[in-house]
């Protein structure tokens, strides 16, 4: 079973799928709508990027009750392909805002 830090546990997670803490007590989950608590004093409600998840171990578990066709292929090859857009529209304007501060200091 593989661990992550919070960060690659962001990179790695799929639709669908639950994260656990390594003290086995917090779970999250990912849906389209982002990442939601599902147990704790946060259950459904969704998380909050704080200082002490990124100290923290996850594993990623595939959550095998799941009826749920909004989280169907589908839904997963849509939501990957918004995902990899995102990303490639970061690198874009992290490129360009490289080569307009080079176009400054000249």
């Amino acid at each position: 079973m593989d661990r992550y830090t919070f960060g690659q546990m962001l990179h790695r997670i799929e639709l669908g799928q639950i994260a656990e803490a390594a003290d086995g007590v917090r779970r999250m989950r990912l849906l389209p709508e982002g990442l939601f608590w599902l147990n704790g004093p946060f259950a459904g409600d969704l998380v909050r990027v704080q200082n002490y998840l990124l100290s923290d171990l996850w594993t990623i578990r595939e959550d095998e009750g799941n009826d749920d066709p909004q989280l169907g292929k589908q839904a997963r090859e849509e939501w990957q392909r918004k995902r990899v857009e995102m990303l490639e529209n970061q690198l874009f304007e992290q490129r360009a805002r490289r080569f307009d501060s080079r176009d400054t200091r000249e």
